[in-house]
């Protein structure tokens, strides 16, 4: 029986049952409120044809307007219309919309009063979800009243893929009226279901499952062989904190192989990447044999790290810590599941540098043969990964790009489980901070929404290097033994992201001042050791950088403006409001000289001190484009997670000095936040990225695919673009791929074209003109593109300042390809 008289709980079994009654307490809460934040269904677009140019007639009773569309996912339960009222029209009556499939059997019919409907007013139809939608083609069809005054937008060429849109009549009407519409507006949406989820997965995996093994296996492999080889120079390591550490030190690893051997004068090859591949990973296995074989006294006897050498006992933290890494991973490859290139501008860019260093088998100097840009003042530590992979297996750069960016997003948390180890030696607050990296919060995932690769991969390597640093200052005398591993990650960190470089700095001074100055002499080999490695790649930078002091100087308006956004995006602030609280008890237990409170202080003076360095103008210090607001702020998840981890620590500490039914009631509390932290967490991360970030859609590898095989080598073709930082323009579709795809000249390449004077002026004189044009259709607009030596057009699914019904007028344009709303043109002499 249960004594509540006493003070602490009587066994692990009943906080478990209290744990537990705190989630079926939420789950039943959902069950009855339908809470759509936490509880309601995911909807993603399916088909979105979202061009207009004609107005369609009013169907009124005499003839229906009728729209062909396949699905592409099951779980239809959306469609989405843009409505026509023509002024002249003052009657009001009813629009009937009704969906059908293939066998003709009715979905929904909905009526609506047309004295409530506008013009240009979206109209949703919602309906009971489809389960069985996907590949099935189905029929929308619009009809009305004899005195309904509303109709619906199209457009002038076929952009649904296997659907068209076409009038038909009724029973007593022998015709129908004319249009040039070959296609609704129609945008249509689908629920995530958990058959779609299966099939999404199964997918993915089949298709990408050699890239993860192979990402796996070589990411780490230079990490495990320096942490075996180094291992009588450090304590033993927790298992998943050793992996953690060998995933980070492979990804600063790789970048100084290829930067040194290129320096060397060497270069990689296809064949040289898989045999250090294969013979790493023997020699690895060898090792571990060969310590398996051993007597177990001398087994016991010797101060190896126990991983891989020696095997570590599973405990069921570890067991909890895979399972949030694997369902973080899942989340993250749910979240790209319609998309086919990595998002934003900067994805782009970091496709055509793998794409020259593909060539080339050394780190980039140049980007011959794609750009006339002849220096590279970037880093380049993510795209020796990239490079390497891509090397590797020869997959398509946008597939490569994409997954190989969410592997590296679900492996955050793993090194985030590693730092947090480093710092705490626990394994409970190490799961916690892995937790909330993994699942409820808004970054690391966000990453995705971005393709900010780089940033992503120096957060990987991040949370292992202040651990490290952390115990070189403040470890015992074995530790500072690791001051040479503080140094390679550093340098592998300046190389793979400068800014992330400059972010960590200030931990240094802030963990060693308030450390009293303990180990200065061995922090300071690692800086050395750090600056020997990395010393010649700065000085390559400085020399690339002529005005270094303009440059470092200089600053874009409202670039440095803090992210409100990201701190109000799902529940970022509810975790920052309790940091706030906890710092309150941290400040009072270091006053109080509680161990406990050194690490969350030290960590809070570390975040105080980026803001202090960072907020410039309202101090009327001056600021800098090499690093902002925005890219420190997006950082702060990994001293955040370590903090609140921390703090609920010492919390749960706390706690169990309570009377017993106070405990019982704090566990049933947890058990409910837990539980809703956990179920919006996930939801956020299904639908984490965001729709404007997406340029290019899935329909545009088809088109680039075809301009690959069919268009002249040297055609110089005119994409959409928008300016988009500063003086920068980057193409806004399809189109910012085709030269790191095809090899052709684009009138908007990537935002590198920057680093070449002449191309920059080349680039924004035509999209500074481009932009101000108005009719596409003129004889004017094809004689000024062939007087920029522009022989196509490119327009993507997404689209931009071309419109293709325009372009398609002109008479010197002639249609050579059109498939699913992307379109290429020729320009004829």
């Amino acid at each position: 029986m249960i004594q509540l008289s006493t003070r602490k709980f009587p066994s692990r079994q009943f906080l478990f049952l209290l744990l537990l009654i705190g989630g079926a307490a939420v789950l039943l809460w959902g069950a009855l409120t339908h809470n759509m934040a936490v509880f309601g269904p995911i909807v993603a677009v399916d088909i979105n044809q979202h061009r207009v140019n004609t107005a369609l007639p009013e169907p009124n009773g005499r003839f229906s307007i009728r729209q062909t569309f396949i699905p592409q996912h099951d779980g239809l339960r959306e469609i989405e219309l843009l409505l026509v009222r023509r002024e002249h029209l003052e009657t009001e009556g009813e629009l009937i919309v009704s969906l059908l499939d293939d066998a003709g059997q009715l979905i929904v019919e909905q009526s609506f009063a047309t004295d409530a409907l506008t013009h240009n007013q979206v109209l949703m139809v919602r309906f009971e979800a489809v389960s069985d939608s996907a590949k099935r083609p189905f029929t929308l069809q619009v009809g009305g009243t004899p005195d309904n005054p509303i109709s619906v937008w199209g457009y002038s060429l076929d952009t649904i893929a296997a659907g068209s849109v076409s009038l038909t009549a009724g029973a007593l009407a022998p015709d129908v009226p004319a249009t040039t519409a070959q296609d609704l507006r129609l945008i249509t949406r689908y629920q995530l279901t958990w058959r779609e989820v299966v099939r999404v997965l199964g997918e993915t995996l089949a298709a990408q499952g050699g890239l993860f093994l192979l990402t796996l296996l070589f990411l780490p492999l230079p990490g495990v062989l320096v942490l075996m080889a180094g291992s009588r120079w450090w304590p033993r390591f927790d298992g998943l904190a050793w992996w953690g550490t060998a995933v980070a030190l492979g990804t600063a690893l790789w970048p100084l192989l290829w930067f040194w051997l290129s320096i060397l004068g060497g270069h990689w090859t296809r064949s040289a990447l898989w045999t250090v591949l294969i013979v790493g990973w023997l020699s690895v296995i060898g090792k571990q044999l060969s310590v398996i074989g051993r007597k177990p006294s001398a087994i016991s006897n010797h101060p190896i790290t126990p991983s891989p050498c020696h095997p570590f006992t599973l405990s069921p933290l570890h067991l909890v810590t895979l399972s949030l890494l694997l369902l973080g991973f899942t989340l993250r490859l749910l979240a790209v599941r319609d998309i086919a290139f990595p998002l934003w501008v900067d994805a782009s860019r970091h496709a055509l540098i793998t794409a020259v260093m593909a060539q080339t088998g050394r780190i980039i100097t140049d980007y011959t043969p794609y750009l006339p840009v002849d220096r590279f003042p970037y880093h380049f530590g993510f795209h020796t990964i990239s490079t390497s992979l891509m090397m590797m297996t020869e997959r398509p750069l946008p597939d490569l790009l994409l997954y190989l960016g969410q592997l590296l997003n679900a492996l955050v948390p793993l090194t985030v489980y590693a730092g947090a180890w480093l710092m705490t030696r626990r394994r409970g607050v190490s799961t916690m901070a892995a937790f909330l990296a993994a699942i409820p919060f808004f970054f690391p995932a966000y990453y995705a929404t971005w393709g900010r690769f780089t940033q992503l991969t120096g957060m990987i390597l991040m949370p292992v290097l202040i651990g490290l640093t952390w115990q070189v200052v403040r470890g015992g005398r074995r530790w500072r033994g690791s001051w040479w591993l503080v140094g390679l990650l550093a340098a592998g960190l300046f190389l793979v992201h400068f800014r992330v470089f400059l972010i960590y700095l200030p931990f240094v001074p802030a963990v060693w001042v308030m450390s009293w100055g303990r180990n200065g002499r061995t922090l300071f080999a690692a800086g050395l050791f750090t600056v020997a490695l990395i010393g010649l790649r700065a000085w390559q930078l400085a020399q690339q950088s002529p005005n270094l002091g303009a440059a470092v100087s200089y600053s874009i308006p409202g670039y440095n403006a803090f992210p409100t956004g990201y701190y109000e995006a799902g529940w970022e602030r509810y975790f920052v409001w309790a940091a706030g609280g906890l710092l309150a008890l941290v400040l009072v237990d270091n006053l109080r000289r509680r161990c406990w409170s050194t690490l969350p202080l030290i960590l809070a003076a570390w975040v105080g001190l980026l803001f202090l360095l960072l907020i410039g103008e309202p101090l009327g210090l001056p600021e800098t484009s090499l690093i902002n607001l925005n890219s420190m702020y997006i950082t702060l998840f990994l001293p955040l997670a370590i903090f609140l981890a921390v703090g609920a620590a010492q919390l749960v500490r706390k706690s169990k000095q309570l009377p017993l039914v106070l405990q019982a009631v704090l566990a049933v509390g947890v058990g409910v936040g837990g539980t809703a932290v956990f179920l919006f967490g996930s939801r956020q991360q299904i639908s984490i990225i965001n729709p404007q970030t997406v340029l290019a859609w899935p329909a545009d590898l088809d088109g680039l695919a075809w301009a690959d095989v069919h268009l002249p080598p040297n055609a110089k073709v005119a994409v959409n673009s928008w300016k988009w930082l500063g003086n920068t323009y980057a193409g806004s579709d399809g189109g910012a791929w085709i030269v790191q795809l095809t090899g052709r000249q684009s009138t908007t390449p990537p935002a590198d074209y920057i680093y070449s004077r002449a191309l920059f002026a080349e680039v924004n004189a035509f999209n500074e003109t481009a932009v101000a044009q108005t009719d596409w259709s003129s004889a004017e607009s094809s004689d000024w593109l062939r007087s920029q030596g522009v022989t196509h057009i490119f327009i993507g699914a997404k689209g931009g300042f071309f419109d293709p019904a325009a372009v398609a007028g002109n008479p010197a344009a002639s249609l050579i390809y059109a498939d699913d709303g992307v379109f290429i043109f020729e320009i004829g002499e």
